[in-house]
């Protein structure tokens, strides 16, 4: 803030120059929730695109003048001014577009949370109201919720908490003035529609439920809307990885080998680098922002599996890399790959001897080394991810059997304490373990609130976390009626059906990327035997052993990207395609190990 202060003293007459230019800017920030006045936030922009130009003129001009002046080494004519202009010029419009950016970008992601959470706010409201709780009320207890269930929608309670108890407004006005200020559509028609059937005294929880209920249908065609869209990128993604690895690596594996007969079509191993190590992985990164971008990121999930990737595969993956791919990768003879080889000989060892177990020709220690550095790799990780999804993928199922439960014994007149103390006995997956520990808490006389904070500390399904905390409101506030746990039943069972639905539409999308793995090695070691045996007949020779240790490596890592996107797109968290990646990596392998065998079998004139 004293930053923007400094910013509006000093470069306010940009600013008001900016919002001329860009007059969507001040809606952009309001709508993200920035609180900084449009002005004041439009001089920080010019402020800093001045300071990225100063800086890039500070680095420009020494580059410019220190070639001539001999300190450093001329550069080529066409680079002398292209190097300070860039400089000079790339910074500041970097500055300026991200800074004024910024606030759309912010809003988007402030959207994307409102729509994920504001179905469950008209569930929350109509639940409480079956129960009696005004829609005012439960926006009152929504502004004390935990901020992992309701991120957005608890500072738009908080403010409505201020504006009756600080500000003195009246329940109404402050429903109205919080529905124009949140930029959702469904927000507003939900708080207007409340207020204006409360003024003309008409059935409000009939609207409520109504409005629900069309929110929720509204929800299923979104859903629906995100999995095709899920699915046409998934597509998309493969089409263009296998379509432009098979391209560009049949291009450069022709030109390597007429390269090395001396009829060199254009290319450098500097551009196959750049394409292999770079574009590509920059590819697979671009895909996993997008599917970030368009799945639903829910604020409550484990984040073990992060940790042990980072911590423990990571490390384990590069050391791995060092001793079993990075000495077969270097031109042998060179200081580094001596030196490589010298440090890590059992490894070096170790992999020379599968090569030679699997009768395979040299060339192929690279791949082999780098498969199995990525599988050893991700083997915690694989299996911190399989116990995240055992532990708390199943609860949210539970939850929903046990509503439904609870709803029938209810009925019998029961409180819903000895409801669920009766229930405990049942079975209910995932959920058994944590309901008996509840019922053991209810039966001493501990209060639901506090056995709901226990539970969320052992629970990352944000799911079930939401689920359970609607039960307990809905008992502690509104009595627990067989009516609202109907409701919060029948929402249950329409939110767990969506999910259901939306994982079943992209399962099958799963087993291109496997396909598209196994093809791009065969059609690589294909190719590479192939334009041998073409050399061969022309009485030419090239190095076979060269070209297979530089082109499986790169396809070995662009599966092992595969199968991070593939989690990504298809169960909306990175951490499910560690073992994608696995199965990925091991398919290659399979493939590189399976391929020369196959083409002998079958007496084609290839060899490797």
């Amino acid at each position: 803030m004293a930053l923007t202060g400094i910013a509006y003293a000093s470069f306010g007459w940009a600013g008001k120059l900016i919002l001329r230019l860009y007059p969507g800017l001040a809606e952009d920030i309001k709508a993200s929730g920035i609180r900084v006045y449009p002005e004041a936030y439009a001089s920080l922009v010019a402020m800093l695109t001045f300071l990225g130009f100063a800086l890039g003129l500070a680095l420009g001009i020494p580059a410019y003048l220190l070639p001539k002046l001999g300190f450093l080494p001329a550069l080529h004519p066409s680079l002398a001014l292209l190097v300070p202009l860039l400089s000079m010029t790339g910074l500041p419009l970097f500055l300026f577009i991200a800074t004024i950016t910024y606030p759309k970008m912010k809003s988007f992601t402030r959207t994307s949370k409102l729509d994920l959470e504001i179905p469950y706010l008209a569930v929350y409201i109509s639940v409480m109201a079956t129960g009696g709780i005004s829609p005012y009320v439960s926006m009152e207890r929504l502004a004390k919720a935990p901020k992992f269930l309701f991120d957005e929608l608890r500072k738009e309670a908080m403010k409505f908490y201020l504006r009756i108890r600080a500000l003195g407004e009246d329940p109404l006005t402050a429903i109205e003035e919080s529905a124009k200020e949140v930029p959702n559509r469904q927000y507003k028609e939900l708080m207007l529609g409340y207020a204006s059937t409360l003024r003309i005294g008409g059935d409000v929880v009939h609207f409520l439920h109504r409005q629900t209920e069309m929110m929720l249908k509204e929800r299923v065609s979104q859903v629906k809307a995100v999995a095709e869209r899920i699915a046409t990128l998934m597509e998309g993604y493969m089409a263009i990885v296998i379509l432009t690895s098979l391209t560009i690596y049949t291009l450069f594996v022709v030109n390597m080998a007429l390269a090395q007969a001396g009829f060199a079509l254009g290319g450098s191993e500097i551009q196959f680098v750049v394409f292999a190590y770079i574009l590509m992985p920059m590819l697979s990164g671009l895909f996993i922002y997008l599917a970030d971008l368009m799945q639903p990121s829910y604020p409550v999930y484990d984040t073990m599996p992060y940790k042990v990737y980072f911590g423990v595969s990571l490390p384990i993956t590069i050391a791995l890399i060092l001793g079993m791919c990075l000495p077969f990768m270097l031109p042998p003879g060179t200081p580094a790959s001596v030196v490589l080889s010298r440090a890590f000989s059992p490894t070096v060892t170790f992999v020379e001897s599968i090569v030679k177990r699997a009768n395979l020709p040299g060339g192929f220690e690279a791949g082999i080394g780098l498969c199995i550095a990525f599988m050893v790799g991700l083997i915690p990780s694989v299996l911190a991810h399989v116990r995240s999804t055992i532990v708390h993928g199943g609860i949210q199922h539970g939850v929903t059997l046990f509503l439904r439960d609870l709803v029938e014994v209810r009925k019998t007149g029961l409180p819903p304490e000895k409801c669920i103390m009766n229930l405990s006995g049942r079975d209910y997956g995932r959920f058994t373990k944590h309901l008996r520990e509840i019922a053991r808490q209810v039966g001493w006389g501990v209060p639901l609130s506090r056995i709901y904070e226990r539970f969320a500390r052992k629970t990352k399904n944000w799911l079930a976390l939401i689920t359970m905390y609607l039960l307990v409101d809905s008992i502690e506030v509104g009595g627990g009626t067989p009516e609202t746990l109907e409701t919060l039943a029948t929402y249950a069972e329409t939110l767990e059906s969506l999910e259901r639905d939306k994982k079943r539409m992209l399962r099958p999308l799963l087993l291109i990327p496997y396909i598209g793995a196994i093809i791009i090695v065969v059609v690589v070691l294909v190719l590479v035997g192939f334009m041998n045996q073409i050399m061969t007949l022309a009485h030419m020779t090239i190095g076979t052993k060269t070209m297979v240790s530089m082109f499986l490596p790169p396809v070995i890592i662009n599966s092992y990207l595969m199968g991070l996107t593939a989690g990504k797109i298809s169960s909306e968290r990175v951490s499910a395609g560690f073992v994608h990646a696995f199965l990925l990596t091991l398919a290659s392998l399979a493939a590189m190990l399976l391929t020369p065998h196959i083409v002998r079998s079958l007496m084609i004139p290839v060899s490797l």
